[in-house]
């Protein structure tokens, strides 16, 4: 049996702040109820998911106020059901979905027959407008982030039904985009920013530390799920899965393998962590100023330590022989 625990400490044990004291919880069920998500059938179902996603958003955004945690609550529940609606329906169905999910966010147009899961949408939409502006700079940010979310869904799609050896270098390259770090890191600066000018969040510093973040939750999540994604057969994209299966490895030395991944990857999020900010502390004079672009910089630690936290307790996740022993359950 193999063991987690070298993977999981390579987080640091100090981006996991305090739990933020706020609960969005109810206003989302209350929300969720207004859009036809759930209903007096499911309730009991959803509330479970939906604590799991409320849970979430108080780790990444510990000190977010309760707007920011339903808005974040409200953007997690439309990304991962409609990113399984768009996994799980033929690709004509899902264009078709896309397309009218960037509608929303470019035009601000809804449908006539809006489904519920766009009537989320549309309603978040509003909501950040309603908060900063139509046209504030950070929203169009957040946009163009969620088009280009949008836009990597059918192509990760589509290559999962190529055959062939796939290389780390492709993986990276898709999944950065499929991971979802950059629309939740443009959300969080709408969230955070208060004082500095939004020109800052336009520096490539910042891409290089959502890249590497990113590819990190990525490892991370395929780790977690390997043995999910292998009852499910939808493996073929888990970087656990294809390393092992391309070089013939044991589960040990494919573990070994990603031990190295990690290490890279956290190499080079420390490395652009360190520049950005030699970069920016100095020329920020005041320091409430430093204190929010440090809060800005921190987002990447606390959603990297609730990404592991999430994966550590999720259910399908775990089985009674798992290889790993922090997955494995008990047998009643």
């Amino acid at each position: 049996m193999l063991s987690l625990q070298k993977i999981i400490d390579k987080t640091p044990k100090s981006w996991t702040l305090p739990i933020n004291s706020n609960d969005p919880m109810e206003m989302v069920i209350e929300k969720m109820e207004k859009f036809g998500i759930i209903n007096d059938e499911n309730l009991q179902k959803y509330r479970l998911i939906f604590k799991g996603f409320s849970m979430f958003v108080r780790n990444i955004w510990p000190s977010g106020d309760q707007e920011s945690l339903v808005l974040g609550t409200q953007f997690f529940i439309f990304s991962v059901i409609f990113d399984d609606l768009i996994d799980t329906n033929e690709p004509e169905f899902g264009m078709k979905k896309i397309n009218r999910a960037i509608n929303i966010f470019k035009l601000g147009k809804l449908e006539e027959d809006a489904t519920p899961l766009e009537r989320i949408a549309f309603d978040l939409k509003e909501s950040l407008e309603h908060r900063v502006g139509d046209q504030h700079p950070l929203l169009n940010v957040f946009r163009n982030a969620f088009i280009d979310y949008f836009d990597n869904l059918m192509p990760w799609q589509n290559i999962k039904k190529l055959d062939g050896d796939m290389s780390m270098n492709l993986y990276y390259n898709m999944r950065r985009h499929n991971i979802g770090m950059v629309p939740t890191f443009s959300l969080s600066a709408l969230f955070i920013m208060k004082r500095l000018n939004s020109d800052i969040i336009l520096d490539p510093l910042w891409k290089s530390l959502i890249d590497h973040s990113g590819n990190i939750c990525a490892l991370y999540n395929d780790i977690f799920s390997y043995e999910k994604e292998l009852r499910e057969k939808d493996e073929r994209m888990n970087s656990f899965h294809f390393m092992k299966t391309q070089n013939n490895w044991s589960d040990q030395e494919c573990l070994d393998f990603m031990d190295k991944e990690f290490d890279k990857c956290f190499e080079q999020y420390f490395i652009h962590e360190n520049l950005i900010k030699q970069k920016f502390i100095p020329i920020l004079k005041n320091k409430e100023d430093q204190e929010e672009f440090i809060e800005i910089v921190d987002h990447f630690h606390t959603v990297v330590s609730a990404v592991v936290a999430l994966y550590l307790v999720k259910p399908n996740y775990k089985s009674p022989n798992s290889i790993f022993v922090e997955l494995r359950t008990k047998i009643q």
